[in-house]
């Protein structure tokens, strides 16, 4: 296995420090401005969360790249965190929101059209047969927990170490060698006990999941397809059908959030493997990067909801221009034109060029890594081998050992790194993750691009 000392990685991360700086001068003088009046000094705390001390300030974003206003062209693999899937300013989109917001009025708290189009094609690609829309995943989670203790009468959710679903308090907590608590930072939980709302257990792990669901007090469990949050984890032969058998016979309703892994293709990995869930969530990118998630549910469900006095459940979720005809007519145009069967034929077809190009890295440097896919989403870890669950990713992530080689501890220091360097060379990767999303107008040469500065730093890593 190759040798890569922290000492080399430090060495390396000063230097493309200073050059980071050096390159964004008007960048810095807007985050400094910023700082007078934005807390922190962006508009939204997570947005410190890049690397360089500040993050650059864009100018325009269109297809696959962003212009930042030091006059940097970047090849943008973070997409907004996938909220940019569809690809930046992509005009069929554009003209879809414009021609409503201009013509037809942004929100009105009344229906249109459109939406009875969208419905019956999230239908088609999902399954379930009745939806709401609503601005964000968060919201659609929140609101489908909420749906979910009412119908079954209980309170205890549970959810899967190491997922994320945007800010749902019942899902802003770890299991550390069985001992729940909230995640170390998270800002005002509800509870101090998270035990208290919420049951979790290891992706992967039927025996725990049946013993955990047979006192039948869950209302609900919550996943994604594919965990995606520390690192792709995928289910092992087997595990969804135990899920969604375990889950009937005691009563428990089953919730997908396919917010990030939608990646996988136009009908998702519930719509690939014939996924059976009760209740569905889908966000960020599906109206094209404006505000908007759909929320789908059962027939069960939906005839129990639509009974219940008072029937709209006006008190608890949603909001005024939850279901817009603005974010209607978004969704639309991205259903209809850009997550099709083509695209994404594309797309997966370049990101397999990612992974065969990572791997080759990996392998001819002997680096005790290891790069996973899940469509057009591609990632590479400093772990020889994926992890199964959670509590595999997550110990890993927090092992800071005094290790001399990386991959086998340390891991802070290669990630910023990775990152620095690749912005340093105009490539854009998602924060906290060595994640890269392919997006509809990427061409062989721009994966190649990126292919190459990963093995240049590896090069000078390993030297």
């Amino acid at each position: 296995m190759a040798r890569i000392t922290v000492e080399r990685v430090k060495e390396i991360l000063d230097r493309e420090q200073k050059a980071y700086e050096e390159k964004h001068p008007k960048s810095r003088e807007m985050f400094d401005k910023a700082s007078q009046n934005l807390v922190g000094g962006v508009p939204m705390s997570w947005m410190r969360i890049w690397v360089g001390g500040f993050p650059i300030f864009v100018d325009k974003a269109q297809g696959i790249y962003i212009w930042d206003i030091d006059g940097h062209k970047y090849l943008d693999l973070c997409l907004g965190d996938t909220g940019g899937l569809c690809g930046h300013a992509n005009q069929q989109i554009v003209d879809a929101i414009t021609d409503q917001m201009r013509n037809r009025g942004t929100t009105t708290m009344l229906p249109t059209e459109d939406s009875i189009w969208v419905a019956e094609e999230l239908k088609r690609r999902f399954g379930l047969p009745y939806w709401q829309i609503l601005m964000t995943a968060s919201d659609a989670n929140r609101m489908a927990l909420k749906v979910a203790r009412e119908f079954t009468g209980r309170r205890l959710i549970l959810a899967f170490n190491g997922t994320y679903h945007g800010t749902v308090d019942e899902t802003l907590c770890v299991n550390i060698l069985g001992n729940l608590i909230n995640i170390p930072g998270l800002m005002g939980p509800i509870v101090p006990d998270p035990s208290i709302m919420t049951k979790m257990i290891e992706f992967n792990d039927i025996d725990a999941l049946e013993e955990a669901l047979s006192p039948q007090d869950v209302a609900c469990v919550i996943t994604e397809p594919v965990m995606t949050n520390v690192g792709i984890i995928k289910p092992q032969p087997g595990f969804h059908q135990a899920l969604r058998e375990i889950t009937r016979k005691y009563g428990t309703l089953l919730l997908i959030d396919e917010t990030h892994s939608m990646c996988a293709g136009p009908r998702g990995v519930t719509g690939e493997m014939g996924l059976e869930p009760d209740i569905f969530v889908v966000g960020k990118f599906i109206a094209g990067g404006y505000p908007a998630a759909a929320l789908g549910f059962s027939r069960e469900i939906t005839e129990w909801f639509t009974n219940r006095k008072p029937w709209h459940t006006f008190f608890g979720f949603g909001g005024t221009l939850s279901g817009n005809a603005t974010a209607v007519a978004g969704m639309k145009a991205a259903l209809q034109h850009v997550l099709t069967e083509e695209n994404f034929s594309r797309m997966i077809e370049l990101a397999k060029r990612m992974e065969e190009g990572i791997a080759r890295i990996i392998k001819e440097n002997e680096l005790g890594w290891y790069v996973e896919r899940i469509g057009c989403r591609v990632e590479f870890r400093f772990m020889p081998e994926p992890p199964k669950n959670g509590a595999e990713a997550l110990f890993h992530m927090v092992d800071y050992n005094p290790v001399d080689l990386i991959g086998e501890g340390l891991t802070g220091p290669l990630e910023e790194l990775i990152h620095i360097y690749c912005a340093n060379r105009n490539i854009l990767l998602t924060p906290v993750h060595e994640m890269a999303l392919v997006g509809p107008t990427a061409t062989e040469e721009d994966i190649d691009h990126y292919v190459n500065v990963i093995g240049e730093l590896v090069r000078e890593l390993v030297s």
